[in-house]
């Protein structure tokens, strides 16, 4: 297993029921592939630097949340793929932290 971390953007106009169900739908995908979440930070709701566009809507900011954890390879590709179809996240950023040193 690998060390990954994972950053995603939630869309802003979501309460925070719809933003809870997002992160336990996301933690549920990596833990019931396998995986096993380190951290889970919480970084709040934050200007973008330029609008984001998404099904047609343009954003201005969103609530930022951020995993580290240890999956497969499997375990990343299903937890994009739960992630692109999920209609509360504008943008997501996985990042493989053994091949960054």
């Amino acid at each position: 297993m690998r060390k990954y971390q994972l950053n995603f953007i939630v869309r802003p106009d979501v309460d925070e029921e719809a933003l809870k169900t997002t992160r336990e739908r996301i933690k549920a995908v990596i833990v019931d592939n396998g995986g096993e979440i380190l951290e889970e930070q919480d970084l709040g709701k934050r200007r973008f630097a330029y609008t984001i566009r998404r099904n047609r809507q343009k954003y201005r900011e969103g609530t930022y949340t951020l995993y580290t954890f240890q999956a497969g390879n499997d375990t990343v590709k299903e937890l994009e793929r739960v992630i692109n179809i999920n209609d509360n996240i504008i943008r997501f950023l996985t990042i493989n932290l053994d091949e960054k040193r």
